[in-house]
């Protein structure tokens, strides 16, 4: 898989904060291009850690790295970091691919026009930004309140919208009219 993703995607489809991917890269312990970049392999680390939910050591978390990256690129399905403790490098690959793809295919169906809502990404035919539902979610709010003002969005829209606002989110000065 040759997909490259930024730090914030990586988080948003992992579904971990930001700053934990940071952490990553500043210790060195996934490789940094400028702008810091990181492969699929990533992602597989990312999700075992969160789904672990253990706190490792650095020089620990080094070395399960590359033995993640070693045992994908031998299409290994399992690795074994311990006694009993048996990652299924398929299983969270194979999750991770069909949520990638399925977002990508997600995304086609959005419209970004410099004439709606002044260039922000919306659902189609309308004019609800996917930035507005995300953000709604992102603060607590529950799919059926946005679901009765919103009754066009399905589910895989919630999903998604959330996803979208993670990871791509609004950088620098407002735009001036």
């Amino acid at each position: 898989m040759n997909n490259i993703f930024t730090p914030t995607e990586a988080a948003a489809i992992v579904q971990i904060p930001t700053k934990r991917v940071y952490k990553e890269l500043e210790y060195a312990i996934v490789p940094s291009s400028n702008p810091p970049r990181l492969p699929f392999e990533a992602l597989v680390y990312l999700r075992a850690l969160k789904e672990v939910d253990f706190t490792f050591s650095v020089d620990f978390r080094t070395v399960l790295y590359e033995r993640l990256v070693d045992a994908i690129a031998r299409k290994s399905t399992s690795l074994e970091i311990a006694r009993y403790f048996i990652l299924q490098l398929d299983a969270i690959s194979n999750e991770l691919l069909e949520l990638i793809n399925r977002f990508n295919r997600w995304k086609e169906g959005l419209v970004t026009n410099q004439g709606i809502m002044a260039g922000e990404t919306v659902f189609l035919n309308s004019r609800l930004t996917v930035r507005h539902i995300g953000t709604m979610l992102e603060r607590g709010e529950s799919k059926e309140n946005i679901r009765e003002d919103y009754h066009y969005l399905s589910e895989e829209d919630m999903e998604f919208a959330l996803i979208y606002t993670r990871a791509y989110p609004i950088v620098g000065r407002p735009k001036k009219f």
